[in-house]
Parts: C-alpha cells; structure tokens; sequence
C-alpha cells in the first residue's frame, strides 16, 4: 500500500481497524456513451467524480454509475452484478437501482477529518487518490477500505491490497459492520 507519509500509523501494530461488509444502498445506472455530456459541461464521454476529485472517460461500452452522493464514474460489463438490474432494462437514462449486499470481507480505519492524505492505487491506471480534501464534507474522516483476510480465526487488513478511499460522511451508507 502506497500512502502518504503523514499516515504511516495506519501500518503499525496497534492501529485501529475495523471490519465491514457492504450493504445495499440506491444508485442510478445508464448505459456509457463516449458522445454523451455527464456532469462536466462541453466534455462529452467525461464524468466527474467530485468524492475522488477525479475525471474519467466512459468507454464505448459499459455503463456509468451515479452514486449516493451524486458521484459518477463508469463501470465495465462485468460489474454490473453488484447492481441488481437486467443489462437489458438499462438505456442512457439513469436507472434507479439497489446494489446488492456481497459476501467480501473488508477492514476500514479512519483517518481524522483535519489529516489530508493521499493513497496511490493501480487498477489498471496507476491513480493517487486524495483524502480528506478541502470542499467537500468527510464527517468524522475518510476512511481507508482493504480487503480482510482470516488468520487464525481472526479477520485481519490485507495491507497487500491498494486499497481505496471512501468517504467518511457516506461510509454508514455503504458499509456495515461485520457480523460473521
């Protein structure tokens, strides 16, 4: 995991993780189109997604995603799943969905609201994420969510994971605490 210095303690014995699955939150799916304008005006095929700070192009096929906080970003075929939708029923009109609620395991610490961080991910692209920037609420803190791993009975973060940065003023919207 490539992250700022100024959160090293992340990586520490000791450091507070918790675990986490997802939960079932509204979203709205469309079929990509690279002609058509999103929500960056005069750049068609482009979304912004104003949680990551981040513009992205949709492909030629594929979709786009309008998350809780009116964040876009685009999606492959494969993805679909998590949405709950026939591909069928989508058209280039934003489609009112449900995600499903997936078994995976992920482990989440918070880094406090008044910490800016950043996070380099390569999914593909190599990224640097930002936490905690300035504009935009974050609650109590961003939150940096890795897959979990079981050792010895005990789930514990997979720091070999890039890992991902999730909104702290959305996080109980899209996650909930582990039962298993």
């Amino acid at each position: 995991m490539k992250i700022s210095d100024n959160i090293r303690w992340i990586l520490e014995n000791g450091a507070e993780w918790t675990i986490f699955t997802n939960r079932s939150y509204p979203a709205k799916i469309q079929l990509a189109d690279p002609q058509q304008i999103y929500n960056v005006p005069g750049q068609p095929g482009v979304v912004y997604n104003i949680l990551e700070d981040a513009y992205e192009k949709v492909g030629t096929s594929g979709y786009v995603v309008t998350g809780i906080a009116g964040e876009m970003w685009p999606i492959g075929a494969g993805a679909v799943v998590k949405y709950n939708v026939d591909p069928a029923k989508i058209t280039s009109e934003p489609l009112p969905v449900q995600t499903v609620e997936l078994d995976t395991v992920y482990a989440a610490i918070v880094i406090p609201a008044d910490t800016q961080f950043t996070l380099e991910v390569s999914y593909g692209e190599r990224a640097e994420l930002k936490g905690n920037r300035p504009g935009i609420a974050h609650g109590t803190g961003d939150r940096i969510l890795v897959f979990a791993k079981k050792d010895g009975g005990v789930w514990l973060p997979d720091l070999s994971d890039n890992g991902r940065i999730v909104n702290g003023a959305i996080f109980d919207k899209l996650y909930q605490p582990f039962a298993g």
